[in-house]
């Protein structure tokens, strides 16, 4: 079978199995190979770029690894839907990108924002879904009151990034929910170091608390307002730990992943 989209540019450089990938990522920006489609065969390709099959595998494999492709045996090589795109790779990408914390925290904040947003809008439609989310909310706020009474550090850890994860999927934006659940392992750090600088924790409750409160007037200014402040918290917080100590390896805090 010939493969569809006829004899592309030959590979002549040296950094073939580079080009290789250059190539495939082209024919699936391009649409014509799209999510669940099965790309050509490596003969296939390699006879369409002009290059050897170890290297149509080596480009194939490392799309593989990066969730980008999916083989199913016998049947092929798929492409893969944003679902299985690998979490660790993008975590790489931001870590070498040197984004610090700071900004991640901003990002958090955009991403929220919409939620909040759209949240208070579901509230003045009076839909099930905003009173769903709102008794969420609130649900996570017991689990807060709970976890601050007994000092169990680990469940109100949980429960701290359970309140922000529903703000998010409030949006209703699927890629917000996946950058999310991407920025898991620097949210650890970021509530390893927020929840060092904290004495009473009774104080997230009552922050969170705050942040229902305005929601739930629908007052779009007022909840926004307050979310931000929330997060200028966490900055001053995150400032103040600077130079404390990390817990132990093990500790509860670096067990969960969580948000301030």
């Amino acid at each position: 079978m010939r493969a569809r989209g006829g004899t592309q540019g030959r590979i002549q450089q040296k950094t073939v199995v580079t080009q290789v990938m250059n190539r495939i990522r082209e024919l699936i920006f391009s649409g014509r190979y799209k999510v669940n489609d099965r790309i050509p065969t490596e003969s296939e390709l390699a006879e369409m770029f002009g290059v050897g099959r170890s290297s149509v595998r080596e480009a194939v494999k490392i799309f593989q690894h990066l969730g980008v492709l999916e083989a199913r045996v016998p049947k092929g090589t798929f492409v893969c839907d944003r679902t299985k795109i690998s979490q660790e790779a993008i975590t790489w990408s931001i870590f070498l990108g040197q984004s610090n914390i700071e900004e991640i925290i901003e990002l958090r904040k955009v991403i929220e924002r919409a939620g909040v947003s759209a949240l208070i809008r579901e509230l003045q439609a009076h839909t099930e879904k905003g009173r769903a989310t709102l008794g969420e909310l609130r649900n996570v706020i017991e689990r807060m009151k709970e976890g601050a009474s007994t000092s169990a550090i680990k469940s109100l850890v949980q429960a701290d990034y359970d309140f922000h994860a529903a703000l998010v999927q409030a949006a209703g934006n699927s890629l917000f929910i996946d950058i999310y659940a991407t920025l898991h392992s620097f949210l650890q750090e970021e509530i390893r170091r927020t929840y060092l600088a904290i004495e009473d924790m009774t104080e997230i409750v009552r922050d969170h608390e705050e942040i229902i409160e305005s929601i739930s007037s629908c007052e779009p200014s007022r909840a926004v307002t307050r979310h931000d402040e929330h997060f200028l918290r966490i900055q001053r917080l995150l400032r103040k730990a600077g130079g404390a100590e990390a817990p132990a390896t093990g500790s509860a805090l670096e067990e969960q992943p969580g948000a301030g």
